[in-house]
C-alpha cells in the first residue's frame, strides 16, 4: 500500500529516531559538569582538569586531590543535576 501524498505528519515523529541514537559530544558534557561544579561547590575547574568517554559515559577528574576529595563529597549531587540538564541517557553514569 503506497502512501498519500496529502498524509500530514507531525513534526516531532520526525526526530523520534536520531534522539534514541545521537548522544551528546563530550565537549558539552565537560562544559556542564564545569557548570554544575561551580554551582554546588563554588569551585571553577578548568576543562584540563575533566575527561569525558562518551562510550562508557564515564566522567575522570585529574584535579589535585584535595578538590577530588571534595568534589567526592558531591558527588551523588552533581550526578543528579547533570542528569536533570543533559537528559537521562547523555549523562555520566560514573564519576572517578
Amino acid at each position: 500500500m503506497r502512501k498519500s501524498r496529502g498524509d500530514i505528519i507531525k513534526i516531532s515523529t520526525l526526530f523520534e529516531k536520531y534522539k534514541t541514537i545521537l548522544k551528546a559530544p563530550q565537549k558539552t558534557v565537560v562544559k556542564q559538569v564545569i557548570e554544575v561544579i561551580e554551582d554546588l561547590t563554588t569551585i571553577k575547574l578548568s576543562e584540563k582538569f575533566i575527561k569525558y568517554s562518551v562510550q562508557s559515559r564515564t566522567l575522570t577528574i585529574t584535579a589535585p586531590s584535595a578538590l577530588k576529595q571534595e568534589l567526592a563529597l558531591h558527588r551523588d549531587e552533581i550526578l543528579i543535576h547533570l542528569k536533570a540538564r543533559l537528559g537521562e541517557q547523555n549523562a555520566p553514569k560514573l564519576i572517578f
